[in-house]
C-alpha cells in the first residue's frame, strides 16, 4: 500500500527525539509535583501525546523515573583525562549541568528511593561509579575525610546545588557557577574533627502525645516516604491507629493535615531563629547559632522539614501567602546576617547561598549523630573556608 500525503507528513512532523522530550517532561512534572502526583497523562500532555502513547516507550511509570535517574547520572559523570579530575573542575562541570536542567537533579535527589529490583541495582550501580569518581577527586583536596564523610558531605553539596539552580536567583551565569563552586569546595575541604559542642536549649521533659499529633506524626512520615498525593485518608488513619474517617475527627481534610505540618515547621524555625538573634554578640555568633539551631530541629523533626520542603505544591491556595511570607522572613534574617559579615556581597548572592545552606543543613541533619557538628559546614558554605 502506498502512504498517501497526509500520512507522510505526518510521520515527518513526528519527532526523533520524542524519548528525550518525555524523560524531559517527565523530570520537570516529577521535580515540581512529586513522582505520586503526576500521572502518565500529564506527561503525555507535555510533549503533545496521549497518555498511553507513553507506554510506547516505557511500560510504566516506574521506568520513565528509572530513565530520569539514569540520565541524570550519566550527565554528572566525571572526565578524567588519566591523571584524576581535579576537584575545582568536578564541581564546574557539576554546576553547570544543574543549571541546565535543574528538573532531573531535583528528581534523582528526591525520588530515586522509589526505584526497586533491577531498575534500583541498575542505579545503584551508576551512582557508586560516580560517587567513586567524585570520592577521588574529594580526598586528593582533603584526605582527613574517610569515605563515609566524603559521601556524606557529596550528597549534601548537590543537595544544596540543586536547591539554588531549581530557583535561580538574578545573576549571570558565571557570577552564579564561581559562587557554588566556591561554596560548594569549601565545604568538601573542611577539615575532619570533631566540632565544639553547643548546650541545647530544650528541657528534658515534653506532654504525652495527642491524638492530633499522632496523626499528624504518622502523615508526616508517609508524606515523605510516597508523597503528599501518594497517601490516603485511610492509611493515615490505619498508621495512627484508627479508622480512616476517625481522622476527620482532628482534622477536616487532608490538607489540613499539611497545613497543620507547615504551622509546626515554621513555628519552631522561627523560634529558634527570635533565640538565635537574642543570644548572639556578634554576626559570627549569630551565624553559627542560627546554623545550630535549624541542624537542631532538622534532626530532631526529619520528616516534617523533608516534607515541608517539597510538598509546597500541595498547600491550599489561600494558606499559601502566609506561608511565603514566613519563608521570606525567615531567608532574610539569615541574609540580613550573612551580609554583615560579607558586606560586599551583592543581595541575589547572599540568597542563593542562604537558599543553598537551608537545604545543605537539611540534608545533613538527616545523618545519625549530633547534628552539632555539622555547624562548620554551614559556616563554610556561607562564608567560604577563609571565614571558618
Amino acid at each position: 500500500m502506498t502512504p498517501t500525503t497526509d500520512t507522510v507528513t505526518a510521520v515527518n512532523r513526528r519527532p526523533r527525539n520524542r524519548q528525550t522530550a518525555i524523560v524531559s517532561a517527565a523530570a520537570a512534572l516529577f521535580a515540581d509535583r512529586g513522582f505520586a502526583a503526576t500521572r502518565i497523562d500529564d506527561i503525555g500532555a507535555q510533549v503533545g501525546v496521549t497518555g498511553p502513547a507513553i507506554y510506547r516507550h516505557f511500560k510504566s511509570k516506574d521506568a520513565l523515573l528509572a530513565a530520569v535517574v539514569m540520565d541524570t547520572l550519566a550527565a554528572f559523570a566525571v572526565r578524567d583525562d588519566g591523571a584524576g579530575a581535579a576537584l575545582e573542575r568536578v564541581l564546574n562541570d557539576a554546576v553547570g549541568v544543574a543549571l541546565d536542567d535543574p528538573a532531573r537533579l531535583a528528581t534523582y535527589i528526591r525520588e530515586r528511593h522509589r526505584l526497586a529490583g533491577d531498575a534500583r541495582e541498575q542505579y545503584v550501580r551508576a551512582e557508586r561509579r560516580l560517587y567513586r569518581a567524585w570520592r577521588s577527586a574529594i580526598r586528593a583536596a582533603n584526605p582527613s575525610l574517610d569515605d563515609k564523610t566524603t559521601a556524606t558531605r557529596q550528597f549534601a553539596v548537590l543537595t544544596a546545588m540543586s536547591a539554588v539552580a531549581v530557583r535561580p536567583p538574578v545573576l549571570g551565569r558565571t557570577q552564579l557557577v564561581h559562587l557554588l563552586v566556591e561554596a560548594m569546595m569549601s565545604v568538601l575541604e573542611v577539615p575532619a574533627g570533631p566540632a565544639p559542642t553547643r548546650t541545647s536549649l530544650r528541657g528534658a521533659w515534653a506532654p504525652p502525645t495527642t491524638r492530633r499529633q499522632e496523626i499528624l506524626t504518622q502523615a508526616l512520615r508517609l508524606f515523605r516516604q510516597r508523597g503528599y498525593d501518594g497517601v490516603g485518608i485511610d492509611e493515615i488513619g490505619e498508621a495512627a491507629g484508627i479508622s480512616g474517617p476517625s481522622v476527620y475527627f482532628h482534622y477536616d481534610t487532608k490538607a489540613a493535615i499539611l497545613v497543620d505540618a507547615y504551622e509546626q515547621a515554621g513555628s519552631r524555625v522561627v523560634a529558634g531563629i527570635h533565640d538565635a538573634i537574642a543570644l548572639a554578640t556578634s554576626a559570627t555568633e549569630a551565624l553559627e547559632r542560627l546554623a545550630a539551631s535549624y541542624l537542631e530541629i532538622a534532626h530532631d523533626n526529619g520528616d516534617l522539614i523533608v516534607v515541608t520542603n517539597r510538598e509546597g505544591a500541595a498547600i491550599p491556595p489561600p494558606d499559601r501567602p502566609r506561608f511565603a511570607r514566613r519563608r521570606r522572613d525567615v531567608l532574610g534574617t539569615w541574609v540580613t546576617v550573612l551580609r554583615q559579615l560579607r558586606p560586599d556581597m551583592e543581595e541575589a548572592k547572599a540568597r542563593a547561598l542562604v537558599a543553598g545552606v537551608i537545604a545543605l543543613m537539611g540534608q545533613l541533619a538527616q545523618e545519625p549523630g549530633n547534628a552539632d557538628r555539622f555547624v562548620p559546614l554551614a559556616r563554610a558554605w556561607c562564608l567560604g573556608l577563609e571565614g571558618c
